[in-house]
């Protein structure tokens, strides 16, 4: 065989292999299990032990923005029946707490909710419109959405997160979820579980 066409078998049969890799299984993840169970609903009447939200007389205690935010968040739980430690450690993973953050994708506040989501299911979920720079109905909106979540998929944690994440299409069983829906179900969770165990920034 020519020199010329040994170069370019050896090209074809590169390429070839670095398409199978590139389309093949993803590589195992960091996260082969989902996380383990956190309540993620509350029950009608079902109160949850918080650190306090009171605000802080300690100088270097967190600010009061961030006990406001924290408060808000904990009454929208209250109200849609979900984990309080579960909606904060979306909205930390999410935005930090941050109400003016707005992503590359067009993502707004603190729960980081799409404009076109809120305008669709705004009136569904919370019959009204939303105005997502609003740190209080942003907030409702993104815990609405988690709960409609949540009952969609059961209870779901790893299921629901992936929804918010990535959309209805990407949910799947643990085995077959994308990595980066597996990334971001731990991180939300190991956010929900810093709270849980008074280890946040509040």
């Amino acid at each position: 065989m020519p020199v010329r066409d040994r170069a370019r078998l050896i090209v074809l049969v590169t390429v070839g292999a670095l398409g199978l890799i590139a389309c093949g299984p993803a590589q195992p993840d960091a996260f082969p299990q989902p996380p383990p169970a956190l309540q993620s609903s509350l029950a009608q009447n079902g109160a949850v032990n918080l650190p306090s939200t009171d605000p802080t007389v300690d100088p270097s205690g967190p600010s009061l923005d961030l006990l406001i935010t924290k408060s808000m968040l904990y009454d929208a739980a209250m109200r849609f029946h979900v984990n309080p430690y579960l909606v904060m450690g979306l909205a930390w993973h999410e935005s930090g707490w941050q109400p003016d953050v707005i992503s590359s994708a067009g993502a707004v506040g603190i729960m980081q909710v799409m404009p076109a989501t809120a305008e669709r299911d705004g009136p569904i979920l919370l019959n009204r419109v939303v105005n997502l720079h609003d740190p209080a109905e942003n907030i409702d909106m993104g815990t609405a959405i988690l709960r409609h979540n949540l009952d969609a998929y059961g209870g779901d944690i790893a299921k629901a997160l992936t929804a918010y994440y990535a959309g209805g299409s990407a949910v799947t069983d643990w085995d077959h979820l994308r990595a980066d829906c597996r990334r971001y179900v731990w991180a939300v969770y190991n956010a929900a579980m810093m709270f849980l165990q008074g280890r946040g920034p509040v």
